[in-house]
């Protein structure tokens, strides 16, 4: 009860209307005091204390009616007006679930039923704003998470606002332990970190990128990354953050390495045979040498002829096998057949180095589906290299087995081997080892290996390659292995065109 009255008295409408039904309560008082006082009834003590005391009977029954009327109306008033400001608050802090409970058909429970719909309407849209805004946040998240390119945001402190999934492999980092946290921190990139505190601290319209160098965790490749900063701003706050791009141009530079190694080849390759004909031709033209002399000539001439051609007729290959120009015309062949006749053209290439040449023929049959030109064009590469690239007086082995549905061909040498770090381009166009200085006198062009590969894959088959310096290489060929069935009907033909 006396926590009912204190907060009544808190009421500044309850204590306007208690004065105002005390004052108009108090005037009829007045004046009946008044009236007293200057009539004869009063002449009496006895009489005027009667009076006084209905006079103050009357003062306390006003007082307290005064106060009922004032708490009727005060009650009727403020509780709704205390729902609106409650709920209003509410509203301000972002509570859009407020609803006004007036059930009475006044002004006030009109003033209700429109706020409540007010109220509705607000709500409505927030979760129509907030969910379009949390599906463009996701959606932007998703698409930076995923990009190819690496993304790194920073504030102006270079503390990291956003840090994608690709940075996050180049750098071994992960994004919710470097979040909010200094850059410096995370990356001790001293370029990449230059060029992002240029960002924050100058105001240029354009920065120059810059090339950075890093090797990711558990590969042993470099890989050159190409950064790119730009200021985000806002119209009113200025700088709020820097967005820094990295792109992979690993290849790119690759490819302009080739294509510097390419031009010198090719110059190199051609100038050379080119010399030597040119030469060898001026010599052959003196009137004054003998016909020993002029052989000899025309011999040297003739073979870099062969060699000039051999080079561009493997550039015509590659360039046709390229463009789809070659299709192979497959036919049911035997691949033992095929590298005995190879072996048996070719014998003098290892001959010439006292190199022993083992063939091993598998007991099951070898037949598979392919061109035989082709299949000459691969063994006669991987056998030449392998003379090539092994010293005199040492071995090779080719073996054809069965296993898995693939007829595989192997070619062995102990050779002067290959390094881990080159076998994944030695099948790129006109790359050589250049590391072994036996390997460098070697005359080649670095196009045979990407041949065979490319004649391999014509064939649905792979090549795999094992190597290390100085204990030469294992070159494999794995080719789809024809049925039984069509291997039995295949010999049978073969039979009957023999008879």
């Amino acid at each position: 009860m006396t926590n009912w009255i204190i907060q009544q008295f808190k009421s500044k409408l309850f204590r306007k209307l208690l004065l105002a039904n005390m004052i108009a309560s108090m005037i009829p008082v007045i004046t009946v005091i008044l009236f007293s006082l200057f009539s004869d009834y009063f002449i009496s003590s006895s009489s005027i204390i009667s009076v006084l005391l209905i006079v103050l009977g009357i003062i306390l029954f006003a007082l307290f009616l005064a106060g009922v009327i004032a708490s009727y109306i005060s009650h009727y008033i403020t509780t709704p007006i205390s729902e609106f400001t409650r709920s209003a608050t509410e509203i301000a802090r972002g509570n859009f679930s407020q609803k006004i409970n007036v059930d009475s058909d006044n002004e006030i429970g009109k003033l209700a039923k429109l706020f409540n719909y007010m109220t509705t309407e607000i709500r409505r849209l927030n979760e129509m704003n907030l969910a379009q805004i949390i599906a463009e946040r996701n959606k932007t998240q998703t698409i930076i998470k995923h990009i190819a390119d690496g993304v790194i945001v920073t504030d102006p402190n270079l503390k990291i606002l956003i840090l994608n999934s690709t940075a996050e492999r180049w750098f071994d980092l992960q994004e919710g332990q470097a979040l909010e946290k200094p850059l410096s921190h995370s990356i001790e990139e001293p370029k990449l970190l230059h060029l992002i505190r240029e960002a924050t601290e100058n105001n240029f319209s354009e920065l120059p990128s810059v090339e950075i160098e890093i090797k990711e965790k558990n590969s042993w490749k470099t890989r050159i990354l190409q950064a790119n900063s730009a200021r985000v701003l806002h119209e009113t706050e200025g700088l709020i953050g820097i967005a820094t791009i990295l792109r992979d141009i690993t290849e790119q530079k690759e490819i302009d390495r080739m294509k510097t190694e390419l031009v010198s080849m090719v110059a190199h390759e051609l100038r050379s045979p080119l010399t030597s004909i040119s030469g060898f031709s001026e010599l052959a033209l003196d009137p004054e040498i003998d016909k020993e002399q002029s052989i000899e000539y025309a011999t040297i001439i003739h073979n870099e002829a062969i060699r000039l051609g051999e080079l561009i007729n493997k550039f015509l290959d590659i360039s046709r096998i390229e463009s789809g120009r070659i299709q192979p015309q497959k036919t049911s062949i035997d691949l033992v057949e095929t590298v005995q006749m190879v072996l048996g053209n070719h014998a003098y290439l290892a001959v010439q180095k006292d190199i022993v040449v083992d063939f091993h023929e598998s007991a099951s049959p070898t037949l598979v589906e392919a061109d035989n030109g082709m299949m000459e064009q691969i063994v006669l590469n991987l056998f030449s290299n392998a003379v090539k690239y092994s010293p005199n007086n040492s071995r090779i082995d080719i073996l054809i087995k069965c296993n898995d549905n693939f007829v595989v061909l192997q070619v062995k040498d102990q050779g002067y081997g290959i390094a881990e770090k080159d076998l994944q381009n030695i099948f790129n166009k006109f790359f050589r080892v250049t590391d072994n200085e036996k390997v460098r006198a070697v005359n080649g062009s670095g196009l045979g290996l990407s041949l065979v590969k490319q004649l391999v894959e014509i064939h649905n088959g792979r090549i795999e390659v094992k190597s290390h310096p100085g204990e030469g290489s294992i070159f494999s060929i794995f080719l789809p292995a024809l049925p039984s069935g069509d291997a039995l009907v295949a010999e049978k033909e073969k039979k009957e065109n023999i008879i």
